[in-house]
């Protein structure tokens, strides 16, 4: 039983980072870097929960607020470049997709994980094996980012020039969705 628990949570965990790497798919993301996404988002998935637990429960209430805040943020500003730039390209110019070199492949990482770090502060209540669970967390979301990016490159094939501007949209909407669960 609990280790179809520990799916479920982590399918839960994952689906941040399947929707953001739909986005990313919609605009054309390179395989290489898809694969550096998907690899990424693996290893935040394991070590954001074993962060959280380490934590424990006292800063969970006050950096799990302020964590999520600035992942919302970095959605929305990302976000919204997508959109801006969907909107002044030439429409028969093709989609470029963000920069996600250097640092900005980890923030984003980061923004999609931040929910596996609140979940780790209350992960040893219901897990035994911690090590198999964060292990299983990881290889969830690094599944399902892949999944998203090729999903994405689909969709994206048959939007066309509108892709841009649905990818920016959705990590706008994740960003409010990471906002609605604070107030």
């Amino acid at each position: 039983m609990e280790l179809a628990w520990v799916f479920a949570v982590a399918v839960a965990l994952g689906m941040d980072a399947f929707s953001c790497s739909l986005a990313l798919g919609l605009i054309g993301i390179r395989n290489r870097m898809a694969l550096r996404l998907a690899l990424v988002v693996a290893v935040f998935h394991v070590f954001m929960p074993l962060i959280g637990l380490w934590a424990g429960q006292q800063l969970g209430t006050l950096f799990g607020d302020i964590a999520i805040g600035i992942g919302a943020l970095i959605l929305f500003l990302l976000g919204g470049k997508m959109i801006v730039e969907a909107f002044r390209k030439d429409p028969n110019q093709s989609c470029e997709p963000p920069n996600l070199k250097g640092w900005g492949i980890y923030a984003l990482a980061g923004s999609v994980s931040l929910d596996a770090l609140s979940v780790g502060f209350s992960l040893g209540t219901f897990v035994s094996n911690i090590i198999r669970a964060t292990l299983i967390m990881g290889a969830v979301a690094g599944v399902m980012t892949a999944g998203g990016v090729l999903f994405g490159r689909r969709v994206g094939a048959w939007l066309g020039s509108k892709a841009e501007a649905l990818g920016g949209t959705i990590l706008v909407l994740i960003g409010i969705k990471m906002l609605s669960g604070l107030f």
